[in-house]
């Protein structure tokens, strides 16, 4: 005699376990998924502060006995905007970037000088970095203080702001070391 054995509900564990194992790598595939969206915007803001800071040092390359004028202009607007003792928000960076941009003079149509031209580019590449959320500043490069000093220009996003010391939220410390964490980008300048 024959027997015949019936396998009732082999199918549906075996069917649980491949549902498992599916859902355990649509899992993972949606984690890479947004480690790389991450990636992708991060590229992104640093590719548009690497934009903003060549134009500002471009800018200063075109008037070189202005370097000090965009400087002080640069960070005029950047430490009236900082609050002491308060979290960096890039929306008080932003009003206080469109204040200075009303009061800059149209050097595009009419006759300037040197100081309106500067105060002209300046207004134009601070709004122009504000439409991409970047702050900007300029500091002297740690290191490089006496005959061979340099200018880093600093871009800062997200609440990271854009300063070499030792302050929460800055970018990098005094030394010029970046800070784990910080969404920012520095560039020499001569």
């Amino acid at each position: 005699m024959k027997s015949f054995i019936t396998q009732r509900g082999v199918g549906l564990v075996e069917v649980m376990v491949a549902l498992l194992l599916l859902a355990v790598a649509v899992l993972g595939f949606s984690a890479m998924q947004l480690n790389a969206i991450k990636a992708t915007d991060e590229s992104l803001m640093r590719t548009k502060a690497m934009s903003s800071i060549k134009t500002l040092s471009e800018s200063m390359r075109v008037l070189p006995d202005s370097s000090s004028t965009y400087e002080n202009q640069v960070n005029a607007i950047y430490k009236k905007s900082k609050k002491a003792d308060s979290s960096y928000v890039i929306s008080d960076y932003c009003s206080d970037v469109n204040t200075y941009e009303a009061a800059a003079p149209n050097c595009n149509t009419g006759n300037c000088s040197t100081a309106q031209v500067v105060k002209h580019n300046v207004s134009t590449i601070l709004k122009t970095s504000c439409n991409k959320e970047i702050a900007l500043n300029i500091e002297v490069c740690p290191g490089t203080s006496g005959v061979n000093e340099r200018r880093c220009i600093i871009a800062g996003w997200n609440q990271t702001k854009p300063t070499m010391n030792d302050e929460k939220f800055s970018c990098t410390n005094a030394d010029g070391v970046y800070k784990p964490g910080s969404a920012c980008f520095i560039m020499e300048a001569y």
